[in-house]
């Protein structure tokens, strides 16, 4: 998507786990659904936006407190919104379909850069006595083209955080590596937080917290398959697993109490022109007339597909056309009653772009997509729709581990542009534009 101006050119979302891709060389070396929302917290009472606290993620244990869970969002058009935090995994059933990895754990380069190895490791800070340890004949396997190194599980355990997000950024560079590459992000909160309504053993958690690492400004684990070493039977292994998916988001309601304005609100919801105005304004109305009904989903004031869709994993259904949809494909439909499955063409997704939406700045509107952008390329390598409020519609991941949810702006960032090397440009589809421009006008 260079400027945006003559091509765009879509890159593909890091996904959660890549499809699980590596599970069959794991076991090399070693031989349509729901979501389920697991945690929400008073939805029905707000108590103020205040802030997450700004200690070390990694060290704070304590609980988040109401007010960290459930906030009002900025004042503006949209009305005022309820949010709350919710925790999605993917279903059981879902999960019973993928064979577990191996619990051994695996670091896996080319062969051609194995010679590098100490000095990374020392640079990591890694003793020379830890280095020589994980270097040793037996930790190490070599096979087409390929050096797949085997860390011992305590040394793996106990390598600082430090060292580790040093070790694992490296190795993130090689998609052998789909735990590096892809890991699981607890962001904005600490990891005894994350997992407090979980079904996991305190012992577990405490691995977890343990084996973490910074990524940018969101905490990290990799560690899954020295994590399942630590299950006591079957069941357990894949519930780890299961826990592994977790992804928090939001749930919003919209406050429409006998101070609401209804003209402004219908407006911004119709994206500002209209459009849509028949589905949203006897639904908004209808509220703000019933006694004892103060508040509406978010949900309800979205189109179709993406009502349909939201708080949801894809299912196994999806997959027909050979490539689960990802976010380009998502923000694209927004729009879209029936998905226009064309859309999975990186090709055609990028002609969609050019001839019916125009660049915009902020402050964004809703519905207007917005594209994460490599400094350097151009390439288009994740894209959201803005709602309100910095407030995003989003799908993280081409699979079907990645659920369709509601984020903050800022925490999207810090999944997509920790790196620093990226930028987001808004677009606006050109007839809400045009239809925009000819109010001003008038």
């Amino acid at each position: 998507m260079r400027q945006l101006s003559s091509y765009v050119i879509f890159g593909h979302s890091a996904p959660r786990f890549l499809l699980l891709a590596g599970v069959m060389v794991n076991l090399l070396l070693n031989s349509a659904s729901n979501a389920q929302i697991t945690s929400a917290e008073n939805l029905g009472v707000i108590l103020g936006g205040s802030k997450m606290p700004l200690s070390d993620p990694l060290t704070n244990s304590a609980p988040t407190t109401p007010s960290e869970s459930v906030f009002e969002a900025n004042p503006g058009p949209w009305g005022r919104l309820q949010c709350a935090y919710v925790y999605l995994e993917a279903p059981k059933s879902l999960i019973e379909g993928f064979p577990l990895p191996s619990p051994t754990p695996r670091w896996t380069l080319p062969a051609s850069e194995f010679s590098e190895v100490p000095a990374l490791f020392a640079r990591a800070g890694l003793s020379q006595t830890i280095i020589d340890q994980l270097l040793l004949p037996q930790n190490v396997i070599k096979r087409d083209g390929l050096v797949h190194l085997l860390p011992p599980l305590p040394t793996l355990e106990n390598l600082p955080p430090e060292s580790r997000a040093i070790i694992y950024t490296e190795f993130s560079k090689y998609p052998e590596n789909e735990y590096l590459v892809d890991p699981v992000l607890i962001i904005g909160t600490s990891v005894d937080e994350w997992y407090r309504r979980s079904k996991l053993r305190p012992e577990i958690i405490q691995k977890i917290k343990k084996m973490s690492y910074m990524r940018g400004e969101t905490i990290a684990f990799s560690d899954i398959p020295a994590l399942l070493n630590y299950a006591s039977t079957d069941s357990e292994a894949r519930a780890i697993f299961k826990a592994c998916t977790r992804t928090r988001n939001l749930m919003i309601r919209l406050m429409l109490d006998k101070n609401a304005n209804a003209d402004e609100i219908i407006k911004y919801w119709s994206f500002g022109v209209g459009i849509r105005r028949k589905d949203i304004e006897p639904l908004v109305l209808s509220i703000m007339e019933l006694e004892g009904v103060d508040d509406l989903g978010i949900s309800h004031l979205l189109p179709a597909l993406a009502r349909k869709l939201l708080y949801t994993y894809p299912g196994l259904d999806m997959a027909k056309h050979g490539v689960m949809p990802d976010c380009h494909w998502t923000s694209l439909n927004f729009f879209n009653y029936e998905p226009h499955e064309y859309l999975l063409d990186a090709r055609l997704a990028t002609s969609q772009v050019l001839e019916n939406f125009i660049p915009v700045n902020p402050p964004y509107q809703y519905a207007d997509v917005l594209f994460f952008l490599d400094n350097t390329t151009g390439d288009a390598f994740h894209s959201c729709v803005h709602l309100a409020d910095n407030i995003v519609y989003t799908k993280n991941g081409r699979n079907i581990l990645s659920p369709w949810v509601i984020m903050k702006l800022e925490d999207v960032k810090k999944v997509y542009l920790y790196k620093g090397n990226g930028r987001i440009q808004g677009f606006r589809r050109k007839d809400i534009a045009a239809e925009k421009a000819s109010q001003t006008e008038q």
